[in-house]
């Protein structure tokens, strides 16, 4: 697919549109002009899926690609674009693959940079799509939002920053299909943990690189077994008591998150946030004790 218009193209047609409908954006006729084309951006966003799949998270992905373009660049014409690939994916069995790049405008340069790129994505999603379906959907968007903006060719931030986080979803995913395929030596249903501690740094919610090896572990001890994940978020006693509920719900949270990511089924997690009630380490009111800023992961049969 080429795609041969630009932005002031599309900032004009868009101003059109505007003055034009009431409801924006719509359908709409410009007598005869080449760059006449019906929008399909409402019809993407009433789309209702399940996005613990990896086609619901797709179109998820694309919905808000298609907000990005059109509701905050007034780029109506490529927020078009992605919302036609969510209807699309939406009325497929499994959803669909990647933009091909050579169907694309880019130099010999670019395209050999884009051609690596979509090898890489197309060996990871083969075996990940059902076993990591959050981030393989979060890599191919990040992919197909960094080939769209490389060929406008002019914000050159936008494309730093599809690129970046196409690169980070494919390490995270390359990396998860590591952990998930990994054949451990053989263990005692006693030898595994049912208790998983994740810590964190103060006033934060961030998953740190150790705490990211802890939810590793414990997707590759326990992602293959019938079992539900109760966590539970901790601060420590600095702050208010409101704050720090509040914070330790969203540290739990963010623990979700990430192992959803990572495969495990999101309706299988639940989360909690104690605040300071139930320190590790008691402590006066105010101090900032590090052993209490956690998550801990329970394991239930």
């Amino acid at each position: 697919m080429k795609k041969n218009l630009t932005r002031t193209v599309s900032l004009f047609l868009s101003a059109a549109v505007l003055a034009g409908c009431t409801n924006f954006p719509k359908a709409f006729d410009h007598s005869g002009n080449p760059f006449t084309q019906p929008f399909n951006y409402e019809e993407a966003q009433a789309l209702q899926t399940d996005a613990a799949t990896f086609k619901g998270a797709l179109v998820k992905e694309y919905q808000a690609l298609a907000t990005k373009e059109g509701v905050e660049w007034a780029d109506w014409f490529d927020s078009d674009f992605f919302a036609r690939k969510a209807i699309k994916v939406a009325a497929s069995e499994n959803g669909l693959p990647p933009e091909d790049p050579a169907l694309w405008r880019f130099s010999k340069q670019e395209q050999a940079q884009f051609t690596d790129g979509y090898n890489a994505l197309n060996a990871a999603l083969e075996t990940s799509r059902s076993s990591l379906p959050v981030l393989s959907a979060k890599a191919q968007a990040s992919f197909d939002c960094w080939v769209e903006e490389q060929e406008e060719g002019w914000q050159h931030d936008e494309i730093a920053k599809c690129k970046d986080q196409f690169a980070e979803a494919l390490n995270r995913l390359t990396g998860a299909q590591e952990k998930l395929t990994q054949q451990p030596a053989p263990k005692m249903e006693l030898d595994l943990a049912k208790l998983y501690t994740v810590f964190f740094d103060f006033d934060s919610a961030v998953i740190t690189p150790v705490g990211q090896q802890v939810l590793q572990a414990l997707v590759q001890d326990w992602g293959a077994q019938a079992v539900n994940y109760a966590l539970i978020g901790h601060t420590d006693r600095a702050g208010s008591q409101a704050y720090n509920k509040s914070l330790s719900e969203r540290r739990a949270q963010s623990v979700k998150t990430f192992i959803s990511e990572l495969g495990l089924p999101g309706d299988k997690i639940s989360t909690t946030g104690m605040g300071e009630s139930a320190p590790a380490v008691a402590t006066q009111d105010g101090v900032r004790e590090a052993k209490n800023r956690r998550v801990v992961i329970e394991v239930q049969q």
